[in-house]
């Protein structure tokens, strides 16, 4: 499904919870049904199986989640299921959440090292960002040994390769464009 779609769900059902006053609702409800299709796919198996009805698996969402979920939240994923969609609940609860930190002036950002950061250096890491973002920065570290040295930092769109590993790339980018004499 086009990205334009997942974010047109995602941004209803912001919509839907913000004229609710029910944000801080939605986004725990959220994070839970996120955690629950992950960790058993099974259960997504069952939703994206071509043998299984659309009325069956709309049934098993609303045993499921009926009661536990705001009804907003379920008439989501019923739909999404009803359209052919339900390979997409993820990425457009993901989406909600990504547009509640865009609301809230949350930025994400990513550090990758060669080996794991001290406490100390994600938060002056963080810390820097935030300066220079003028945001509050939603830090993920991950150790790639594969970059050998340095840091790679993600904001956004926006890449800064610090790395031994990218530095490489770049003198032998920078060789392979000279010519012979």
């Amino acid at each position: 499904m086009a990205k334009l779609v997942v974010k047109r769900y995602a941004t209803a059902l912001f919509d839907i919870a913000s004229s609710e006053g029910k944000m801080a609702t939605y986004e725990e409800e959220v994070k839970v049904i996120i955690k629950a299709l992950q960790d058993e796919p099974d259960f997504m198996a069952v939703l994206e199986n071509h043998k299984v009805t659309t009325e069956e698996k709309i049934s098993l969402l609303e045993t499921i989640f009926t009661g536990k979920v705001e009804n907003s939240i379920l008439g989501l994923l019923v739909l999404l299921v009803k359209k052919g969609r339900q390979s997409e609940m993820i990425n457009v609860l993901e989406g909600f959440l990504e547009r509640i930190k865009k609301e809230s002036g949350i930025v994400k950002a990513t550090v990758t090292s060669a080996v794991a950061l001290k406490e100390g250096q994600v938060e002056a890491i963080k810390a820097k960002l935030e300066a220079s973002t003028k945001s509050k920065i939603e830090l993920e570290t991950i150790v790639d040994e594969g970059i050998i040295a340095g840091l790679v930092i993600r904001v956004g769109d926006k890449v800064v390769d610090a790395s031994i590993k990218g530095e490489m790339q770049a003198l032998k980018k920078q060789l392979s464009k000279l010519r012979p004499a």
